[in-house]
């Protein structure tokens, strides 16, 4: 399946073919993990669970969508995953993200070499079948304790477009909870009040990237949605409030262990007016109150609001940066 086939003895590639596969993929992760220094309470990186890949794999074949999911097996031993996932950006391209995954012992052979050019190859069959004429851009992902998959992509052309940086609470350092401003309130959330958070969310975010790079094509609706999901836990959610308008957001999720701040967003006619602050000290000290020993947060380096000064202020610290790649296929 690759035109530039490593010279490895017992080599072979193969497209996933499901379930069968979840328990094999499963310890090729965790086979990473060490040689990676993967977090496993990672907002950013995760272990998935064999059940996990399990259902994964399955709807991928009830999608017919195996020929997105490439595996390197040397004689019977999976030593090599790699995946395809794509979508749309607001500055018109559609991206496809090349993600994979190689057996430390296995590494330095060619292997993730000739599965990144294969994912590269298919982005480009499915771009033309799926979005002909319109622009597209392959991606990869790698964080700064991925040594040799960062090699990797630099060496293919691949640059860095922007950085999520993950941070941790240390809670000796986190500060009282911080008033509010003059004129807002925090009311408890109910759920015919999610179409208005979801609407201050996406006015908060809309031009943090210049020419809108970057920024996933989602609408408001796909956001009540996912706020609307099982996921969530509306007791956790901070939702200031002008009159009847909500005008910031912080979102705490719970989920393996720790909290991470899925929403904090400020409509920006509010900013600079200690909102965010007041929001995110409140839900903190919650979270603290329900005995959340882990809570994360996650930020752009390059957003213009440098909410990571934010989050430094009331106790936060950097742990690890994951640098998104992105490389012209043209």
């Amino acid at each position: 399946m690759t035109s530039d086939h490593p010279a490895v003895l017992g080599l072979r590639f193969r497209h996933v073919r499901g379930e069968g596969d979840a328990d094999a993929v499963c310890e090729l992760r965790v086979g990473c993990a060490e040689r990676d220094q993967v977090d496993p309470l990672s907002a950013s990186e995760s272990l998935p669970g064999r059940q996990e890949y399990r259902e994964a794999l399955a709807r991928i074949v009830a999608a017919g969508q195996q020929h997105m999911r490439l595996v390197a097996e040397v004689d019977g031993q999976m030593v090599g995953y790699t995946l395809i996932e794509s979508w749309s950006e607001d500055d018109g391209r559609w991206v496809y993200l090349i993600l994979g995954w190689v057996l430390p012992a296995w590494r330095g052979r060619g292997i993730g070499t000739a599965m990144l050019h294969w994912g590269e190859r298919t982005a480009l069959r499915l771009a033309a079948t799926d979005h002909p004429g319109e622009r597209c851009e392959f991606a990869g992902n790698a964080s700064s304790t991925e040594v040799e998959a960062t090699a990797l992509l630099l060496h293919e052309g691949y640059a860095a477009g922007y950085t999520v940086l993950e941070m941790g609470l240390d809670f000796s350092a986190l500060p009282p909870v911080h008033p509010l401003p003059a004129g807002i309130e925090v009311r408890p959330a109910r759920s015919e009040h999610i179409p208005l958070m979801a609407d201050s969310i996406h006015e908060s975010y809309r031009n943090e990237y210049a020419g809108n790079r970057f920024h996933e094509t989602s609408t408001v609706e796909d956001t009540v949605a996912r706020l609307s999901g099982s996921r969530h836990d509306p007791a956790l959610w901070q939702v200031a409030w002008d009159g009847d308008r909500v005008v910031g957001n912080v979102l705490p999720l719970v989920e393996r262990g720790r909290a991470t701040m899925y929403d904090i967003s400020v409509r920006p006619h509010y900013r600079r007016r200690e909102l965010a602050r007041a929001l995110l000290t409140r839900a903190l000290w919650d979270l603290r109150g329900r005995g959340l020993e882990v809570i994360r947060v996650n930020t752009i380096a390059e957003f213009q609001t440098r909410a990571k000064d934010l989050y430094t202020s009331v106790g936060f610290r950097l742990l690890k940066e994951f640098p998104r790649y992105r490389k012209s296929p043209y």
